[in-house]
Parts: structure tokens; sequence; C-alpha cells
């Protein structure tokens, strides 16, 4: 264990801290997913941000800063201050990570919150309200899921593992055959293989440090291995708080797939245009003379679920059709109008289909 500030409490007393925090403002991420009243807007092109990240965001503000008045802050939804390079130990939140989870009404978002030190994380917490799945470790404390102890797994070879990411992508670079989900939130997806329920998971495009400080800790006292997809250990006081993707998996796993994107490593040193990865967002048009105009295809339904946090729709035969467009801001006009409908009903849910993805994986205009 690294010499810590003897000025400072204990990293177990800072995780107490951030606990009682992150359960409340998970709380109110929770009642602002229910309501299902969110404002959203984009704070830069293709970087949304609900007014629930930033309610999430000021209550953990003022709560933890109270508390640890000498403590720096770095957030996703506050102005770096680079308060982090001139106070001893350094608070790093991402309020909701996964907010396009949070807006698509899907339940893999989370409250992250970790205490860094000479830019290592000595305590954090990622919790799930929706799935009250609160994540937490402490340095030298092992981590932890509800209070029980966890581990990661560590299978010797990549094929048929379970791991967490974008289909295509792995398609695209030559991977073997896994079983893949997918969860918007980089926290989440990395706890889940602290937990054992996912062997792995790789980011290949650049992560925040509120993205991994919390998780990586969590999931180094799981005994998995963190890195970037060069293989270097994130260090969370530089002055650029972006790294290059994540690679999270048990120490065998690791180095495997640390193996398996090595040959790609070029492609990536190129810059920041990572389109050779074939990942397109919906509407994105296609820049290059050899891809054709493919149709894009949104269907806009809902109906009543048996669980609001589930899909099981209580009666497929009365599932509502909205109808089906050609464009993303078209689709959002109508689920948003629709879903406006909801509001004395908490188990109905309208959503956004991307047929296109579907039927077209690859975007090329054949199908699957």
């Amino acid at each position: 264990m690294p010499d810590l500030d003897p000025s400072c409490c204990l990293p177990s007393e800072d995780l107490a801290l951030i606990r009682d925090a992150v359960r409340e403002a998970g709380a109110i991420a929770k009642a602002a997913f229910i309501a299902n009243d969110a404002k959203v807007w984009d704070k830069e092109k293709g970087h949304p941000v609900t007014d629930a990240d930033i309610a999430v965001n000021d209550y953990l503000l003022e709560t933890l800063r109270a508390a640890r008045p000498g403590y720096g802050w770095l957030s996703e939804e506050t102005k770096d201050d680079h308060s982090r390079h001139a106070c001893p130990r350094t608070f790093v939140v991402d309020p909701i990570d996964g907010t396009r989870a949070f807006i698509d009404r899907t339940p893999n978002f989370a409250v992250s919150v970790a205490v860094i030190e000479k830019g290592r994380s000595i305590a954090g917490v990622v919790f799930n309200p929706m799935k009250d799945e609160f994540f937490e470790a402490s340095l030298g404390g092992g981590a932890w899921l509800n209070g029980e102890h966890i581990n990661a797994s560590d299978p010797a070879s990549i094929e048929n593992i379970n791991m967490v990411g974008y289909p295509r992508k792995f398609r695209r670079l030559g991977f073997p055959d896994m079983n893949v989900t997918v969860a918007n939130s980089m926290a989440y997806r990395m706890v889940l293989v602290a937990c054992g329920k996912a062997d792995a998971t790789i980011a290949f495009t650049p992560k925040s440090d509120w993205d991994v400080a919390a998780a990586s800790l969590i999931a180094n006292e799981a005994s998995a291995v963190v890195t970037d997809i060069r293989g270097e250990v994130p260090h969370f006081d530089t002055e650029s708080t972006s790294g290059l993707g994540v690679i999270c998996a048990g120490p065998t796993l690791h180095a495997l797939l640390l193996a398996a994107v090595k040959p790609h490593l070029a492609q990536f040193a190129k810059g920041r245009d990572f389109k050779f990865l074939g990942t397109r967002m919906a509407d994105r048009k296609k820049e290059t003379s050899e891809m054709k105009s493919v149709q894009l295809l949104h269907i806009v339904m809902g109906g009543e679920l048996v669980d609001p946090n589930r899909t099981e729709f209580k009666d497929l035969k009365a599932v509502d059709f909205v109808g089906a467009y050609a464009n993303f801001e078209d689709a959002r006009k109508a689920w948003k109008s629709a879903a406006q409908r909801t509001v004395d009903n908490a188990h109905m849910r309208y959503f956004i289909l991307h047929a296109h993805d579907l039927l077209d994986p690859d975007g090329d205009g054949i199908i699957g």
C-alpha cells in the first residue's frame, strides 16, 4: 500500500462519507428516472446532459465539500478548477455515469464517486439505484457488493467469455467469438467485472477520470487488472482528465486481451478518429465515397410493463406502435409526446427502437 498523507483521515473513513452521500444521490437519480420528466440538452455535440445529472452533482458537491473542505473536486458536470493539483485529496465524481441509458429509459446507469490521493483512488463507490447494486471499496479493504465480498473471474482464454462492450467493434478487430452485452456506463461495466457478472470489459475510445476512478479501485480490490488499451495503469492527477480506453479483467484474461488489442494500437495512435471500428451514431452521415447511404429506421412504441425496471410487457397485443421514422430527431419528438401520456401510469413506458442497428449492424445496407 502506498504511503498516504498522515494529515488526512483513513481511506475507510472517506469511504463511509461517500457511501452515505452516494446512497442519497442515487435516490435523487432514481426518483428522476421514475418521474420520467427530465429536461435534456447537449452540453456539447453528442454529449447529452439532464437536469437530473445537475441535481445529483449539486447534492454531492454541497454534501462532500462541506464534510471535507480541504479536498479538491473534479466532476463531469462542474468546470475543472484544477484543485486536484493543489489539494492532498480530491473527490472525483460522475453524477450519472450512463446518461444515455438514463435518457433511453434503461437501468444501466450509476452514480460514481471516488476519493483520490497522489493520482490513485483510495475509496470508491459505484451505485446503480435502479437495480439496488451498491459497489464499494477502500484501498486495501477489499471490494463489496451490497455487503458481500466480491472477486473477479479470470478465464484462461478469450473465446466464449462474457464481455461488456459493443459487438461490432470486436468483429472489426477480429476477436474470437464472445458473449457480448452492451451497457452505456463505463463505471457500471467495470464493477460488473469486479463481481464476476462479466469476465471483462473493453472501451476503445477515450474515457475520463470520472468514468473510471471509483470503478478501477473496486475492480482492483476484487483482483481484476485495469489499464488503458496500451497497458498503462490510469493516473488521476495529470493535466488531462482523459485516457485512451480501458481494459478491465482478471490478470490472466487481461494479458490475453491486451495482446489482442496490441496489433491495432497504431490505428488508435493516429489520433481520436475511430471510424475504422465501424461504430456509428444512429444518424451519423456516411463520410466516405465507399459507403453508400443506407436507410435509417427508428421505431417508437410502448406499452404497460409488468415491472417498470424490466422489459417485459404486460400484454403484447396491447403494445402501442406510434410510428417509424427515418431520423432520430423526429423519433425523439414522437417518443417525448407519447411519454408525456404516461404520467399517471408508472408502468407505462415508451421506447425508441433503432431497428436499423438490428437489421444492419455494420451499416452497409446488407441485412445481418
